[in-house]
């Protein structure tokens, strides 16, 4: 019993390893298979021609076309203060800023008035004794050829009169413009930057008391590289020439607001910090209309720094690739018909901020290699996976 027990482990073992030995004996040998290189995967773009309307962009501050201070021309304490005469305010063209006393320029004009009638009477009755001067004269020398002594015929004394008559005349005209002076209006569409009035206060002639500043339009000056100004219509003096059109944006709050311009004239020379040129964009229509909307930044107020996308020429049949396409000594990628990479040197016409325009040394339906390659070299084998230019 116990001889059996200890073969029975060593029986088992033997029948194991005739089996492995079995196995292995029969098991076929694998053919080698080899898998050809396909080279490193990339993606490619298929090129297109197109037109193409060149975008320069730069920043600038708005400020308005128009800022004039407010300075009264005649004397006297206000009697009449609007109540948007406070900073910030906004006025209409023509609307009434404020208004100083009356009486004042009321019996100014009532004096002059008076002196007006005394010298119009004086006039007259020099006229009288004139006429009758003259007839006299002609009726005692009616056979003389000489004429009348001017003396005689109240020569002098007429034209006293008259100047008499016509200064008197200029002061009622000065006084009823000095009573027309004591209301001020605004000179044009506009808002109250700063003011120092109140009702009672008593004004100096030629003293500023207010600054406005105009609305109906703003100004955004852009300095631009010089090569840029090739692309854009600058209009020059004596020209009816118009400027290139401008789109003008302010980012904030995860929101884009917009405005319309135009460029209307270049400052007329070059910053000599950065030789920068600058031109000059205007928003004829900055403040957006009254529509219940008490969003600010609807308006294009002064002193926000804004972007500005200006139109320059169109370009014909260009070639667009994307900047990052772009390598060494302005040459390009080119797969072809056989997958393999050719490096070619272009011809840029213009550097934009995401892309690049190719004048020549490419052909439509070429495709470009978008990916980086490390050891990139000419004839290499690639995998292109083709993608969509956007």
């Amino acid at each position: 019993m116990k001889m059996k027990r200890a073969i029975l482990p060593l029986l088992v073992i033997v029948i194991a390893l005739g089996l492995t030995f079995v196995l292995l004996k029969s098991r076929k040998t694998p053919k080698p298979h080899e898998t050809p290189y396909l080279g490193p995967l990339v993606e490619v773009a298929e090129l297109v021609k197109t037109n193409r309307q060149v975008i320069v962009s730069g920043t600038g501050s708005a400020q308005s076309r128009y800022e004039v201070g407010i300075t009264p021309q005649v004397k006297g304490r206000v009697s009449e203060l609007s109540p948007q005469m406070v900073a910030g305010g906004t006025f209409l063209d023509g609307e009434l800023l404020f208004a100083i006393e009356e009486v004042d320029y009321q019996l100014a004009i009532a004096l002059a008035q008076s002196s007006l009638a005394q010298t119009e009477l004086e006039l007259l009755r020099n006229e009288n004794l004139a006429d009758l001067a003259r007839k006299e004269w002609h009726a005692l020398n009616a056979d003389s050829a000489l004429e009348p002594n001017p003396l005689v015929v109240y020569e002098p004394q007429l034209k006293s009169a008259r100047a008499q008559r016509d200064a008197a005349q200029a002061n009622v005209e000065q006084a009823e413009l000095n009573l027309q002076r004591t209301r001020v209006f605004a000179p044009f569409d506009c808002y109250v930057r700063s003011e120092q009035l109140e009702i009672g206060q008593f004004l100096n002639a030629g003293s500023p008391v207010a600054t406005v500043v105009g609305t109906d339009q703003i100004e955004i000056v852009v300095p631009l590289p010089l090569d840029e100004l090739i692309w854009l219509q600058v209009p020059r003096k004596g020209t009816q020439q118009k400027g290139s059109l401008a789109k003008v944006e302010l980012q904030s709050g995860g929101q884009k607001f917009q405005w319309q311009g135009a460029i209307t004239r270049a400052l007329g020379e070059i910053d000599p910090r950065n030789r920068m040129a600058r031109v000059v964009v205007t928003v004829e229509e900055p403040f957006s209309p009254d529509t219940g909307d008490a969003k600010l930044l609807k308006d294009l107020l002064p002193g926000m720094f804004v972007e500005v996308h200006l139109q320059g020429e169109e370009l014909a049949d260009v070639i667009a690739v994307p900047r990052g396409a772009l390598h060494d000594n302005d040459t390009l990628w080119i797969v072809d018909d056989e997958n393999r990479l050719h490096i070619r040197a272009v011809d840029i016409l213009r550097r934009e901020r995401d892309e690049v325009l190719i004048r020549s040394g490419l052909d439509a339906s070429e495709k470009i290699v978008l990916t980086n390659l490390s050891g990139a070299a000419e004839g290499m084998l690639l995998r292109p996976q083709l993608r969509e230019i956007k």
